[in-house]
């Protein structure tokens, strides 16, 4: 699996987080733990990598290089991991603060706030990194850049009605964008997963936001795989639908 088909599966997440949120068991202890140790463990990865980047010590670890485009600046690499995961990031903890929302809890809110910040630290180290950084030609600030402002942008498209619905608004990248989005033609019951055609437009513009080509080519690193992996399994009883569907995203949406 690329670096950028993880926008994709984001997408399908997201098109199913109502139906995580409304479930009638909570999310269970086991799936909050593994998403919070393999976010945690790959947080630390990422901050050794940039501290050793800043300090101008070359990345031997085979384990950290996996993932990262050999072609291209190191720190380039990292920020187009760090930018592409922001943008599931974003979506799966304001999934998870609603479904606390949802119950009138506390319970899981804390958990995802924390690995929400910590993405944010990394994402701002990357980003200053990367302007400060002189093996990058202008054209790949540019590129980083223009990727940061996508991610976000789908972010707030994605999150639009959960934010709105929930009063999560600290959670949008830009406010006025996001309600923008809610009162336009993204509102929550054009969203809705049923709705086939809504979906593959949606899927035709984040292939074209985020084409798998050069960084974004990158195979998935094994981080991000088990962080999927426990978002996945957060789906209540039967998540085949779910999972055959993210599994549909990873072999077959690229080859139209």
């Amino acid at each position: 699996m690329k670096l950028a088909y993880l926008v994709e599966v984001t997408a399908l997440v997201s098109a199913h987080g109502k139906f995580l949120i409304e479930q009638r068991d909570q999310v269970s202890n086991a799936v909050l733990g593994d998403y919070y140790i393999h976010s945690r463990n790959r947080f630390n990865r990422w901050m050794r990598d940039l501290n050793d980047i800043e300090r101008g010590v070359e990345v031997r670890d085979p384990l950290h290089l996996f993932g990262l485009s050999p072609k291209r600046p190191l720190v380039q690499s990292i920020a187009e991991q760090v930018l592409i995961n922001d943008l599931l990031n974003r979506v799966w903890t304001v999934i998870l603060v609603a479904c606390d929302r949802h119950r009138g809890e506390s319970r899981i809110e804390p958990l995802a706030r924390n690995v929400f910040h910590s993405h944010g630290t990394v994402r701002r180290k990357v980003l200053r990194l990367c302007q400060g950084d002189g093996s990058l030609e202008p054209e790949q600030i540019v590129h980083i850049d223009k990727l940061r402002a996508s991610s976000e942008r789908w972010a707030d498209m994605l999150n639009c009605s959960l934010i709105a619905a929930y009063d999560l608004w600290s959670f949008a990248v830009d406010e006025n964008r996001t309600r923008d989005f809610f009162h336009d033609r993204f509102h929550q019951e054009r969203l809705a997963p049923e709705h086939d055609e809504a979906w593959s437009l949606i899927l035709a513009g984040l292939r074209h936001s985020f084409p798998d080509i050069d960084g974004l080519g990158a195979p998935l690193h094994d981080d991000d795989r088990m962080i999927t992996r426990s978002i996945i399994d957060g789906f209540p009883g039967d998540k085949d639908p779910v999972a055959a569907w993210t599994r549909s995203a990873m072999s077959n949406a690229r080859t139209a």
